[in-house]
This record gives C-alpha cells, sequence and structure tokens, in this order.
C-alpha cells in the first residue's frame, strides 16, 4: 500500500472543516477526504436527533456528492423501508464502521495499490481501538465517487443493502 494520504486529528479536524476544497474529488483521496471534513461533526459531536443531518439521512443530490448512483439508490431504498418497518439493513452508521461514531479520535485517510481503492484507519478514544475500512471508488463524470465500503471484517455497504442480501426485503 502507497504511504499517502492525510491524518484527521483534534485542531487538524477543525482546519480542515473551514479549509476549502481546493482540487474538490480530483483524486479518490480527495474525494474520500473531502467527506470526512464534511461529516466529521458526526463523531465529534454529540447532539440528540441529528440522523436527518448525517450523511445516510441526506437527499438524493446531496448523496450524489459523494456516493456512486448504485449505492445511493440503494441507501434511499433502505431509508424508505426504515419509514415503512423500522430498522432495515443500514443499522449502523457506515464511514465510521460503528453505531454509535462518538470518540472518534484520528483519521488517516491513505491511498492504496490500486487507485480506486482508499484506505481509512479511525481510531476511537475509549478504547484506542483502530477501525480499517477500504472505499472502493468509481470515477464519474462527477469525479469520483463511493460505490462500496468495505471493513475489515470484509462487511461489504454495497452487499447489505443489496436486495438479495438486506434484511428488508424478505417478505
Amino acid at each position: 500500500m502507497k504511504r499517502t494520504g492525510c491524518s484527521i486529528s483534534g485542531a487538524v479536524l477543525a482546519l480542515l472543516m473551514t479549509a476549502p476544497s481546493a482540487k474538490g474529488q480530483a483524486t479518490a483521496v480527495g474525494a474520500v477526504t473531502r467527506l470526512y471534513r464534511d461529516y466529521a461533526w458526526e463523531a465529534v459531536i454529540d447532539q440528540p436527533d441529528q440522523s436527518s443531518l448525517t450523511l445516510m439521512g441526506q437527499p438524493r443530490d446531496v448523496l450524489r456528492r459523494y456516493l456512486d448512483d448504485s449505492l445511493t439508490d440503494l441507501v434511499l431504498a433502505d431509508r424508505a423501508c426504515a419509514r415503512k418497518q423500522g430498522e432495515c439493513a443500514l443499522d449502523w452508521v457506515p464511514i465510521w464502521d460503528s453505531q454509535d461514531p462518538g470518540g472518534a479520535s484520528g483519521i488517516r485517510i491513505a491511498a492504496a495499490s490500486d487507485s480506486s481503492v482508499v484506505a481509512v484507519t479511525i481510531r476511537y478514544r475509549s478504547d484506542s481501538s483502530l477501525v480499517r475500512l477500504a472505499y472502493h471508488m468509481v470515477k464519474t463524470a462527477r469525479g469520483w465517487r463511493v460505490h462500496d465500503i468495505v471493513s475489515a471484517r470484509g462487511v461489504s455497504l454495497l452487499d447489505q443493502l443489496r436486495p438479495s442480501r438486506g434484511r428488508h426485503r424478505a417478505e
């Protein structure tokens, strides 16, 4: 794996959240960095019921800034399911690989040997545990977009949301 990328923590996080997006999504690493810069507050600000403000709670046009069309459609289908049935396939926060992302103390974003994969490592303060995620990216006309997020345990967001595997589609 290449050792390029950036780390996000403490004061650096505050700086990144206010820094302009110069290159936006010109690279896969840049796209994932932008996603964390825009949604890092999910892990550091503790307020009740912000679910509609989180990345996965956003409308289609906002989701499409970060996710490819197929993943956007699956997230929206799961949200529609949740409105009808309560909890469906998406019962955790994928970008934090956690049901409760609070406590993240550092994020490392790095390019992998495959230019369409971005490696993210998140450290949690409570137990100093590390969470590793692989962002599988696709290049679209709108720039790099997330196609899937796979945890170190092999859990694929795309697989969890697909109708054939998702709990919410069984009737």
